[in-house]
């Protein structure tokens, strides 16, 4: 309910009208980087030198990780494939630190179904146009293993924002969740040391300026998203928000995060300097990189061939599973007294007794 109802308030600037903020949005707007802050580079290096951390390819690991599938079977038979991955990739973000990981995974699961209907809903390019026109705007980019970390930065162009056109804000997270989930799947780094936000603000002009979906992309990053942020990038600001934002950004960002909120100037290059190190040779001119070979179009069309292999590769296997059941069936009728008995009844109660133990654990 929380994101929906910051999706309800849209305020666009108007010119002709004085300058204010609601007080009712204030409380959706201010976001929780708890997640990140709890568990950021130098709060793990700490659990380190206490010898409070486990890898997730360790045995133990693996252990918590089979316990979260149990934890989660009822979420995981409608979606295996993403509630594997969300498990996953928290597990690695938080080195296994159950305290942290499992409330973000219930977090996520609650968000995804409030915003697609149905846990059992699965994003695609292939068979959702109105989400492929989205991601091939070019609104988000994504550029993957930009530091020496492995880190991903993702960056929203403001100015690719066209009221009536692409301003939808529901759209727009559905488009970031996406791009989102699918650099998780592909890049293990990232799910271990998180993303580098980058709001470019070049060439944006505020009748486009939506408040919304500024606030509801934070919410959504914040406080659901599988993954966390390492830091969070102003570039080419507009003059006036340079300085208003300096004065807001305590309240935005309270804690530890505030730190790693960075507003930079309009020169791209300072992606490429401390505090954030990206290298040149991964990010295009356009973001101070030597890259030129850099094309989203191209990007998004391998995402779109590689959901349609995918595709194909289940429904052949779908129908082969079918022949072999069916054949199995005619061959075996023979031996078939009707007394067999049901081997899997104690999954179903064991998965309950996890699920219960989770939520008194919340």
């Amino acid at each position: 309910m929380m994101l929906r109802k910051s999706l309800e308030f849209d305020n666009r600037w108007d010119p002709r009208a004085p300058f204010s903020i609601p007080a009712f949005s204030w409380k959706f707007i201010r976001p929780d980087h708890s997640f990140s802050e709890q568990n950021s580079e130098e709060a793990l290096q700490e659990r380190a030198a206490k010898g409070n951390v486990v890898l997730f390819e360790s045995e133990i690991g693996q252990k918590r990780f089979d316990f979260c599938l149990r934890t989660f079977e009822e979420e995981r038979r409608q979606n295996p494939e993403l509630v594997e991955l969300v498990i996953t990739s928290l597990l690695r973000a938080t080195d296994c630190d159950m305290k942290t990981a499992i409330p973000r995974m219930q977090n996520y699961f609650e968000f995804y179904v409030e915003i697609f209907g149905a846990l059992s809903f699965k994003q695609s390019l292939t068979n959702d146009s109105e989400l492929r026109e989205m991601v091939e705007s070019g609104i988000v980019h994504v550029f993957e293993n930009c530091d020496a970390k492995g880190r991903c930065m993702r960056v929203m162009q403001y100015n690719q924002i066209r009221t009536g056109l692409n301003s939808d804000a529901l759209q727009i997270i559905k488009m970031c969740h996406y791009v989102t989930m699918r650099t998780l799947k592909n890049y293990p780094m990232t799910q271990k040391n998180g993303f580098i936000d980058v709001c470019d603000m070049g060439g944006l002009s505020l009748e486009n300026f939506s408040l919304r979906i500024t606030r509801s992309n934070l919410l959504m990053s914040s406080r659901f998203l599988p993954c966390k942020v390492h830091k969070i990038c102003l570039l080419r600001p507009l003059y006036f928000m340079k300085f208003l934002l300096r004065a807001v950004k305590p309240y935005a960002f309270p804690g530890p995060m505030a730190r790693h909120f960075l507003i930079l100037s309009q020169d791209p290059e300072d992606l490429l300097k401390d505090p954030l190190f990206c290298s040149p040779e991964i990010l295009p001119p356009l973001y101070g990189g030597t890259n030129t070979n850099y094309s989203w179009p191209m990007r998004v069309r391998g995402w779109t061939l590689e959901e349609e292999e995918l595709e194909f590769s289940s429904e052949m296997g779908s129908s082969c599973r079918s022949e072999s059941n069916l054949n199995d069936d005619n061959t075996n009728s023979s031996y078939n007294t009707g007394s067999e008995t049901n081997n899997y009844t104690g999954f179903k109660g064991s998965s309950c007794e996890s699920v219960g133990l989770f939520r008194r654990f919340l």
